[in-house]
């Protein structure tokens, strides 16, 4: 009896010891999943003069001709301090790299650089989305736009439709893009608010054209599956992408603050 009592002890003393050990090492993996890595001084430097920014979706490059940068997620709590939710990322930005965006200029393949907020964007069907793509809704925490046959985004300077979407089949103009023939690349995209409604410098005559359809988006891959550069956008892998849009909470006031690390004071 009192041998199998102690053996009792023991195998329940081991249960609890694997239960511990499986929740530690669960935590763990929720941690590193969430992104360990995040550069909270760099949060914190941006965010210092931003009250306003409850979150930021930093895409810090090496420098600025770089082609390639890393995407956190951080979350300011409520102390002020930041939390990271996801970072070191790997992502792509434009083939000439980031410029400051009153410096940039549509079709110079930068990035624009800055504090961006998520932008909010009216469709011509009157629909107000933050998120779009040709894909469905992964969970964002916004609205979500499912792009249309005839979804065309304004990207021709000087014309009424620059940085709009509109309705136009087969998206005529030069410089414009037809969202749903570019089907892999924006199966899911949210919007930086980098020259976007309602404030578009570039829709008219004279005005000074500094972006049009900057987007957070997946990687585009050439045929022997590397991956490209951007034009102006900024691009990761789908598991990424789909994680990160995910975390982008419009409640939170979130802002994009993109440009190489040491260009923030």
């Amino acid at each position: 009896m009192v041998l199998q009592f102690f053996a009792a002890i023991v195998a329940l003393v081991s249960s609890l010891i694997t239960a511990a050990t499986a929740e530690v090492g669960a935590q763990s993996v929720d941690r590193q999943g969430r992104g360990a890595g995040c550069d909270l001084v760099l949060a914190d430097r941006i965010g210092a003069g931003h009250p306003e920014v409850g979150q930021l979706i930093v895409v810090r490059s090496p420098a600025w001709r770089s082609t390639t940068a890393v995407v956190d997620v951080v979350r300011r709590e409520s102390d002020g301090s930041w939390s990271c939710e996801r970072g070191n990322q790997s992502a792509m930005v434009g083939l000439a790299g980031s410029r400051p965006l009153v410096d940039r200029r549509s079709g110079d393949g930068t990035t624009p650089a800055g504090l961006f907020p998520l932008a909010t964007q009216t469709a011509w069907d009157g629909q107000v989305f933050q998120f779009f793509g040709n894909g469905p809704d992964p969970g964002v925490r916004g609205a979500y736009r499912n792009v249309q046959a005839d979804d065309c985004w304004g990207a021709t300077p000087g014309s009424p439709t620059y940085g709009h979407l509109v309705r136009r089949p087969s998206c005529p103009g030069p410089d414009d893009e037809d969202l749903s023939k570019i089907a892999g690349v924006y199966v899911h995209a949210a919007v930086i608010a980098a020259n976007t409604e309602p404030d578009v410098s570039g829709d008219a005559p004279g005005e000074i054209p500094y972006a049009s359809a900057i987007f957070l988006h997946r990687h585009n891959y050439a045929a022997d599956g590397t991956i490209k550069p951007t034009h102006g956008c900024v691009s990761l892998a789908l598991d990424d992408l789909v994680a990160t849009l995910t975390l982008i909470d419009p409640a939170s006031r979130p802002y994009f603050a993109i440009g190489p690390a040491d260009s923030w004071p």
